[in-house]
């Protein structure tokens, strides 16, 4: 069985996780980060005036893992529900939990333990120590906080760098999640917020670049108008060659193929999409590394949103998992 690591954050991930769990190839660590600021794990570390890890992306990871059954779909509703004052019981339960058991390494195997759940993997924090997604915009304004970047997301002021307040050092779990694999897989998800912020984190970068294992970089679907308005598969890549500081770091960068999708359906998602400034991240022919495009994006039609399909992510694991 190989090992598998996935890196990421958001609602990315958890499309991925499910998608490798259903296909039993391999164990998966996964990655997460903890520097959420925003709704209600944004009030949480603010009444902890910040000495708190964000647990919105934890948990979800989590759920992800757990191979499927009724009781994962009770407790999945019920750590979704929110109050009438938008609190969420996922947030606050395992804030609970982690200082029940004192150690927030040990809150994945203490929920798998009380919940009788069956895992496909575990979930590992980045860092096990809070901090700020701080960035900078092409027009010179600061700003903190991961929330402010999801705030400004059709700003045509786009970013131009970021960095973490505090600097924080990488969880040791993770920097030997990374080291063991046989893959690597750089989930989905808001460039800055969820993926590249990972790397950020002191020692992580350095253990992703010593890890002999394959590593594939799965692009979004579409682009955010502040992170990646105009980009191309070459230009995804750029910017993280550019906070990686190394080139050819990828083995794979793999593309969700829209050709596969009904046109009428597309027309109607794509007008929906341009109301946000937000277009396809489109593949640039004659490039030198090794890019895919592929059947693996479904149409939500209820919110006439672009997703990453578990259904057909499994079909394409299954089938290329073991020519990477």
């Amino acid at each position: 069985m190989q090992k598998i690591c996935t890196i990421g954050g958001g609602s990315g991930m958890p499309v991925v996780n499910q998608a490798l769990v259903k296909t039993g190839v391999g164990y998966v660590s996964s990655i997460v980060t903890t520097f959420d600021s925003g709704g209600d794990t944004g009030r949480l570390r603010t009444d902890e005036r910040g000495n708190l890890l964000a647990f919105s992306d934890y948990w979800r990871a989590l759920i992800s893992l757990w191979i499927d059954g009724e009781q994962k779909k009770t407790w999945e509703e019920m750590l979704k529900f929110r109050d009438s004052r938008g609190r969420n019981f996922g947030n606050s339960f395992f804030v609970a939990l982690r200082e029940k058991v004192g150690d927030v390494d040990k809150v994945a195997l203490a929920f798998a333990d009380l919940v009788e759940a069956n895992m496909g993997g575990e979930v590992i924090p980045v860092s096990l120590y809070p901090s700020d997604i701080c960035f900078e915009t092409i027009s010179g304004a600061r700003y903190k906080g991961e929330h402010r970047l999801d705030e400004l997301r059709m700003s045509q002021d786009m970013i131009k760098k970021i960095w973490l307040d505090p600097e924080v050092e990488t969880n040791q779990r993770a920097i030997k999640a990374l080291k063991d694999a046989d893959l690597i897989i750089i989930c989905p998800g808001s460039m800055y917020g969820s993926i590249l912020v990972n790397f950020l984190t002191k020692g992580f970068a350095k253990a992703f670049f010593e890890s002999k294992a394959k590593k594939i970089l799965m692009t979004n679907i579409m682009s955010t108008r502040n992170e990646n308005h105009g980009f191309d598969q070459v230009k995804y890549v750029d910017i993280f060659e550019k906070y990686l500081g190394k080139k050819n770091i990828f083995d794979l960068v793999l593309m969700p193929d829209l050709g596969k999708l009904d046109k009428n359906k597309l027309k109607m998602v794509y007008k929906n999409y341009e109301l946000e400034y937000s277009y396809p991240i489109n593949m640039k022919k004659g490039i030198k590394y090794y890019c895919q495009l592929a059947d693996i994006a479904v149409i939500d039609e209820k919110n006439l949103r672009l997703r990453h399909g578990v259904e057909k992510l499994a079909r394409w694991f299954t089938k290329n998992i073991s020519l990477i």
